[in-house]
């Protein structure tokens, strides 16, 4: 089977939509499927031809529009100003920066062979839906067409867009026949634009054999992990390190960050106990699984909304640790202060196997 995959993100990123493009190519590899990956965002220095005859890939075609260095953690974040950051605001509301522009030349640059039987473009950016739905539009294919989307791109809360961006999306989507997306909850923000018989649950997918994970002991000074993004609006930390400025017993909280975070400098600051008790490091994701599995205990900051599982909470399950799942609206000091203990009663739970790369893509070939 010939299956072409379209993509913003792609391995070695540190990014959930490269780790979801990444499985499900290597997985259908695996299987003996020709696959083919397009990617737009490409990791500077990074041997993209080796890595795709290693993994049984056919082709990785780097479109470049966005060239990002190996490790992120090293760039510095930038800071425009107000005026500067106005006018950033104004053009996303407008016209998403270099959405469109981006779109155009992906759907010129593409080539996905008549014989292909499944295409697959996921979002973030939805550059990639928008462009493979303008080449879609031009060129007919016989294909098992698939969106995959964590958020919907109109109605996301990461974003204030124009309305014009609501048809749009709709447009986009009447050129695939499915829409992938992680749970059940995520179906309503879809109703508006998309037919609800077009939706399936796909959730994200991890290979889960072969992972070195941690066999010594947990004694000594209590030893914590986040690992992901921070977001002012909806997954704001200030209340976790709020108490952990208190905390008395020894500790050391573990942040593991895709880029460097101006939020985690600034709580250190407002609560300078915790000065080098926070360790920030970038690591990729064999390495990153096998540190989680070293810690006592794992910390979930809830989204404001649920629409989606984060893939770390995956990557927290896959490790076997406890996993403190909380918000700014739930937060229980004293059920922290148990995992500080080592009591996990009311840890969070989270059935592993569901996210299986083997399971999920089986269930996207079943829509062939």
């Amino acid at each position: 089977m010939k299956i072409h995959i379209i993509t913003g993100h792609f391995h070695p990123q540190l990014h959930p939509r490269a780790f979801r493009s990444n499985e499900l190519a290597v997985e259908f590899a695996r299987r003996g499927h020709q696959v083919y990956v397009t990617n737009c965002t490409t990791v500077a220095g990074f041997d993209y031809a080796s890595y795709a005859a290693a993994c049984g890939i056919k082709k990785i075609s780097n479109l470049d529009f966005f060239v990002t260095p190996l490790n992120p953690s090293e760039e510095s974040p930038s800071n425009e100003g107000i005026v500067k950051n106005k006018i950033h605001k104004i053009a996303q509301y407008l016209v998403f920066g270099v959405l469109f522009p981006n779109a155009r030349k992906l759907s010129k640059n593409l080539h996905i062979d008549e014989d292909t039987d499944l295409v697959i473009s996921l979002s973030t950016p939805f550059t990639s839906l928008l462009g493979t739905a303008l080449y879609l539009s031009k060129h007919h294919l016989n294909s098992i067409k698939i969106a995959d989307s964590g958020d919907p791109f109109y109605y996301s809360r990461q974003y204030h867009l124009a309305p014009w961006f609501k048809p749009i999306e709709k447009w986009v989507y009447k050129h695939f026949d499915f829409l992938t997306i992680p749970t059940e909850n995520a179906k309503p923000l879809y109703a508006p634009i998309i037919e609800s018989e077009k939706i399936r649950i796909i959730p994200q997918g991890f290979r889960m054999d072969n992972l070195k994970l941690y066999q010594g002991d947990f004694n000594g000074e209590v030893r914590i992990a986040y690992a992901g993004v921070f977001y002012k609006d909806i997954r704001n930390p200030e209340f976790l390190f709020r108490h952990l400025s208190t905390e008395k017993k020894p500790f050391k909280l573990y942040l593991f960050m895709r880029n460097k975070d101006p939020m985690i400098d600034e709580y250190v600051r407002k609560y300078p106990s915790l000065e080098g008790k926070i360790i920030v490091n970038t690591l990729p994701h064999d390495e990153l699984i096998y540190e989680l599995s070293r810690m006592n205990f794992l910390i979930n900051i809830e989204n404001e909304s649920n629409t989606q599982i984060p893939s770390k909470l995956i990557d927290y399950g896959i490790t076997g640790r406890p996993i403190l799942s909380c918000s700014k609206h739930n937060f229980s000091p004293e059920k922290f202060e148990r995992f500080m203990d080592g009591d996990y009663s009311g840890q969070y739970e989270i059935d592993t196997q569901r996210y299986n790369i083997r399971h999920i893509a089986d269930e996207m070939l079943e829509l062939i």
